[in-house]
């Protein structure tokens, strides 16, 4: 138990500082980014986030007819409410971006900056929750009984009945995502970005990009039977599930890292050559 409880808490903290991993890989193509852009990438996504829900909300209330019903076991709402959110995320970077832009800012670093702010806000308290979950484990491994809520004490024993691989393995697999996420989230900066410099498909295959990132990870969870797709629960999800997510996780950030470093060193070389023209 006390093991466990390090882990957790170990990993809640390597979860939180996982993107600083990807963010320095990509700020040595652009060292000289804005600080500010990650502040309004935050700000961003927590709007584009409660926007996004409010509207879901209404539209659900719309067609139950203000009628309190069970919810129903279908993955649409979801994947359709994580491309509505994208969707909203990226219009809000279209108009700072389009703001920076006119100040004679470099607009591909803006992009960068702000995709980087809403990899960190995104799904940081999933880090606190593991931190303080493993504090939990750690302190009953020491005989220390805490008066815990029943979502938390739920939370706890889930964590205390996990074997030590799957823990593990859910982990692992919760690390690689944070890492993945911001690798993702930073090529989505970089291509709503390209759309502000003329190219318009840019914007959409930003939405497809990450919409892909998203549904594909579900459906894959959702094909090896589990309940709750799209996300790894401690205790809740299969070993052999957070063994594959992992595996998606580690895939989806060499292949977006690969992809962004070619992209902005690409960029780089024809910065030069036209320097060199004029």
């Amino acid at each position: 138990m006390v093991f466990k409880g390090l882990l957790v808490v170990v990993s809640g903290f390597l979860f939180i500082f996982a993107s600083g991993v990807p963010m320095r890989l990509i700020a040595r193509f652009r060292p000289d980014y804005k600080r500010e852009g990650i502040y309004w990438g935050v700000g961003i996504w927590i709007i584009a986030f409660f926007l996004s829900t409010f509207l879901q909300n209404i539209v659900r209330q719309i067609i139950s007819g203000g009628v309190n019903t069970e919810p129903i076991a279908s993955p649409w709402p979801f994947l359709l409410g994580a491309v509505l959110t994208t969707l909203f995320v990226q219009i809000g970077m279209l108009i700072f971006l389009r703001k920076y832009k006119k100040k004679g800012e470099d607009e591909t670093s803006g992009g960068l900056a702000l995709g980087f702010g809403i990899g960190l806000i995104a799904q940081v308290f999933t880090g606190m929750i593991l931190i303080t979950a493993g504090a939990g484990v750690l302190l009953q491994g020491l005989g220390v009984t805490l008066p815990f809520g029943n979502i938390q004490a739920a939370t706890l024993d889930l964590v205390s009945r996990e074997t030590l691989f799957g823990l593990i393995a859910a982990l692992l697999s919760l690390i690689l995502f944070r890492v993945a996420l911001l690798t993702i989230s930073a090529a989505q900066g970089y291509l709503v970005a390209g759309s502000v410099l003329g190219r318009k498909w840019s914007f959409w295959l930003a939405l497809l990009g990450y919409s892909a990132f998203t549904w594909l990870i579900f459906f894959l969870q959702l094909v090896l039977g589990e309940k709750n797709p799209g996300q790894v629960s401690l205790g809740l999800t299969s070993p052999l599930t957070s063994v594959v997510s992992a595996a998606y996780y580690l895939a989806a950030f060499i292949l977006g890292y690969r992809w962004l470093s070619r992209e902005l060193h690409s960029a780089d070389k024809k910065a030069v050559k036209a320097r060199s023209k004029k």
